[in-house]
Parts: structure tokens; C-alpha cells; sequence
């Protein structure tokens, strides 16, 4: 009986502290990433394009990106669910306040499309991600 009421408490507590944002599975993720440059609605400079692919959990990504802080005056607005996307109207990150658009495809694909505003030159960032296989560990530890 002391045992029941001594988890209570913590697992009530894990509870609330419980991740509310997408998950996806581990394993090796092909990543494309674009930063542009926005002129005018139809006119955009591409700053930087990187593909990488890496054995990875976004899962842990994501999770810090849903628990982003509020830095200096910049305050993170809690994540907005409509369907497959989550929308951040204002979150604050190592860029600045940015808009942030996450749009889950599977737990193996999603973008997410972030927004800044940066002296009147709007920048676009766009990651395109998707789990390419399973890891080499992951494939040498199965029985198959």
C-alpha cells in the first residue's frame, strides 16, 4: 500500500510533464534543408542548401523545439494542432522570433517551415526530413 501511494505522486507528475508534440521513429534520416532569402512574394535568393543523412531520433529534436523558452522579450507561443500540422505563431529561437510550421506526414516524414523576419529581408528555412532505413547498430544487433 506505501509503494501505490509513493508512485502516485511521481507518475502523476511524468504525466504533466508529458511530451504533446509528434513522434517519430529512430533511425537513419535523410535530411534536405534550404535557407532562401525573400525579396518579393514571387522573388527568393538561395542562401544555403545541405542534404545530410545521420542515424537520429527527431523525436528529441522536436521535443526541444515544442519546449522552446522564452529568450530576452522574445515569449514562445504554445503550438497550435490542426490535423498534421502544428503551428507556432511566434517561437523564439537562435535566429530570433521566428513562425514555425511543422507538418507531420508519418512517423517516418515531416517539414518544418520557419519564418523570420530579420530587418524588413524576410528569410525562409525549409527541412524537408524522412527516414531513409534503420541504423548499421540496429541492423547488426537483429536476428534477420
Amino acid at each position: 500500500m506505501i509503494a501505490l501511494i509513493a508512485v502516485g505522486p511521481v507518475s502523476s507528475q511524468a504525466k504533466a510533464d508529458e511530451f504533446v508534440g509528434p513522434s517519430f521513429r529512430k533511425g537513419l534520416w535523410h535530411f534536405v534543408r534550404k535557407l532562401e532569402l525573400v525579396e518579393h512574394r514571387k522573388t527568393r535568393y538561395t542562401l544555403l542548401e545541405r542534404e545530410m543523412t545521420r542515424c537520429v531520433d527527431p523525436t528529441v529534436a522536436m521535443k526541444a523545439t515544442f519546449s522552446s523558452p522564452s529568450v530576452g522579450n522574445c515569449v514562445s507561443a504554445k503550438p497550435e494542432k490542426s490535423y498534421n500540422k502544428y503551428t507556432f505563431s511566434n517561437r523564439c529561437d537562435y535566429m530570433g522570433p521566428v513562425s514555425t510550421v511543422i507538418t507531420v506526414n508519418s512517423d517516418e516524414s515531416y517539414t518544418e517551415l520557419n519564418e523570420l523576419n530579420v530587418g524588413g529581408a524576410p528569410r525562409t528555412e525549409l527541412v524537408v526530413a524522412k527516414r531513409v532505413g534503420d541504423c548499421e547498430a540496429e541492423v547488426a544487433g537483429s536476428s534477420h
